[in-house]
Parts: structure tokens; C-alpha cells; sequence
């Protein structure tokens, strides 16, 4: 059950090449003026906050069981070496601090360190994987709205609603074709069929991306409708906020000492 919610808390995550490629005045040209302010930056901080909803819950030992499942993730990022550091959730309740130093990735659980080998490494989020006319081409609708203020920083406020039927053809999102084991649970109809609404925010100082929101709809799967979670036909909502900060300061991240190989069940 719990690889089953990590799967669909990575859902927002894998959907990060959209949400990172774009973010002045017209909708088309603050994104296109995003993207090109992205490649002055260097390192950056980010808060992720994904949820989880339900269409049921079930009875689990005589307790209702939960609907909701929330997740939230913060670190640190070089761009130009692809290290990081992010403190997030390895499951429900089990907190973990990872590092990406170079190709090897180390989590902290309960105060002691390991390395994880390459088959249970999570991803580090996707930053800029496409052009500007790649990137425009895979919405249906782009709309300016309203200015705002995020963290005391005036914004452009960019909402985005993208043609599924051309998003699932980017290398990355048919991993959502598949469970942590590699095993297919969903279909690319399903894919194609999954609502999405996003909202770009980016900063009218230096048209750096400041922040996104969104909303995804996905058909429940089988392993949620054996577990009493939903019904057949039954929609999933996803939701998921990213806000970024600390552009360009100096960001240092090493291994960590005194590791131990990370224990894995066998098999």
C-alpha cells in the first residue's frame, strides 16, 4: 500500500519538466521570458507540497482508514551539477533526508546514513526539458490573469490547461504507465484521459519562476478499487504547489560520512 501512494505522490513530480519549463505580459511571451531567465540560474531552494484525494475510505482494522495523503518536500539544487539535497517522506510517517552527489544518492533515516543502490533511487526533480515552442505546444489554452504577490515578490500570474493527448508523448510521463516494480497499471488511454489545470506564477523583477499550482484528475486504479479506496470509474485528484526561492546562493553538498549499504528486503 505504501508503494502505492508513493507512486501517486510522485505523480506531480514526474510531471516537473511542464511545471519547471516556463513561467512578460502577454501569457505566451512571460512564459517564453521565463524560460529564457531560467538558464541565469545557477542553484535554488524548493518547497513541494503534493495531496492526495481520495474518492473513498475504506475500514482497516476497525478504524476508518485515511482519504487524504499529504506530502511535503523541501531542499536544494545545482543545476549545474545536479546535486541536491531534499528532506521529504520515504513513506507515510517515515521521514528521510536524501542527497544526489553526483550519480549516488544517500538517505538519512533515523539518524544514520546510507547509500542507495540504483534500483530504489527516487528521482531528483526534472528541471527544463524542453524548448520554448515545445513547451507552448502542449497547451490548449494559456491565459494571463491577474498580478499577485508570492512570498512579498510581485508576480505574473499565468493559468495553463494542457492537451493530455500530446503531454503523454513526453519521455517521462509514461513512467505513470507503471508501479515502482516496473509492473504496467494504467493505460496511455488513461493517461490521455487525465485532467489538468496549472498555475505559473513568475517574478516581474527578473521573470524568474516563482511558483506553480496544480490540479490533476486520474482514473483510480486496480489496486485503489481492490483496496476499497474507489469504484470502478472512480477519478483521483491530485494537487500540488511548488514554491521556489534563493536563486544563484552559494549551495555546498557533499557526501556524507560513515555510510552503510542500505538494507533492502530480500527477495
Amino acid at each position: 500500500m505504501k508503494k502505492c501512494f508513493a507512486l501517486l505522490l510522485l505523480v506531480p513530480l514526474v510531471l516537473m519538466p511542464v511545471l519547471f519549463s516556463g513561467c512578460g505580459p502577454g501569457a505566451e511571451e512571460i512564459l517564453k521570458e521565463s524560460m529564457r531567465a531560467s538558464k541565469e540560474i545557477n542553484t535554488l531552494h524548493f518547497k513541494v507540497e503534493s495531496t492526495i484525494k481520495l474518492p473513498a475510505a475504506p475500514i482497516e482494522e476497525g478504524k476508518v482508514a485515511k482519504q487524504n495523503y499529504v506530502q511535503k518536500s523541501e531542499g536544494d539544487i545545482d543545476y549545474r551539477t545536479g546535486d541536491m539535497r531534499i528532506e521529504t517522506e520515504l513513506a507515510p510517517g517515515v521521514p528521510v533526508t536524501m542527497l544526489q552527489v553526483g550519480e549516488k544518492q544517500y538517505w538519512e533515516i533515523a539518524g544514520n546514513w546510507y547509500e542507495a543502490p540504483q534500483s530504489v533511487q527516487l528521482p531528483p526533480p526534472v528541471t527544463q526539458a524542453l524548448s520554448t515552442s515545445q513547451y507552448l505546444q502542449y497547451f490548449k489554452e494559456l491565459e494571463k490573469l491577474s498580478d499577485t504577490k508570492i512570498d512579498g515578490e510581485d508576480c505574473y500570474h499565468v493559468r495553463g490547461i494542457p492537451d493530455m493527448k500530446a503531454l503523454v508523448k513526453l519521455p517521462g510521463v509514461t513512467d505513470l504507465l507503471k508501479d515502482p516494480e516496473g509492473n504496467q497499471v494504467r493505460t496511455v488511454d488513461e493517461l490521455e484521459e487525465l485532467k489538468a489545470e496549472f498555475n505559473f506564477y513568475v517574478q516581474k523583477k527578473n521573470d524568474y519562476f516563482k511558483s506553480s499550482m496544480e490540479v490533476v484528475e486520474y482514473r483510480a486504479t486496480d489496486d485503489l478499487i481492490k483496496l476499497g479506496y474507489a469504484k470502478p470509474g472512480d477519478m483521483v485528484t491530485g494537487e500540488a504547489t511548488v514554491v521556489l526561492s534563493d536563486y544563484n546562493k552559494k549551495l555546498t553538498i557533499k557526501a556524507p560520512e560513515n555510510v552503510s549499504p542500505l538494507p533492502l528486503p530480500a527477495q
